[in-house]
């Protein structure tokens, strides 16, 4: 039997350190799974938080990244 190859700390760090995921057809850059808190009022004066995940890559980043108010229709939770 041949002998097996010696794997070393520097082959284990070497595989793992590499982009992961799919990436964008347009720009080509690896999209990233970003969580996006939003604070919005309520009518009766309260603030909310809307929680959600959002696919970022550099073709959409300016877009989704912007600080900008919610529209009403986002600020209402999804059942």
């Amino acid at each position: 039997m041949g002998k097996r190859k010696q794997r070393t700390f520097m082959d284990k760090i070497a595989k793992g350190t590499g982009p992961r995921g799919e990436r964008c057809p347009v720009c080509g850059e690896i999209i990233q799974l970003i969580k996006i808190i939003r604070p919005y009022k309520t009518p009766s004066g309260n603030w909310r938080y809307r929680e959600f995940v959002a696919h970022v890559c550099k073709c959409n980043e300016k877009e989704m990244l912007a600080d900008t108010p919610m529209s009403s229709e986002m600020s209402k939770p999804t059942v």
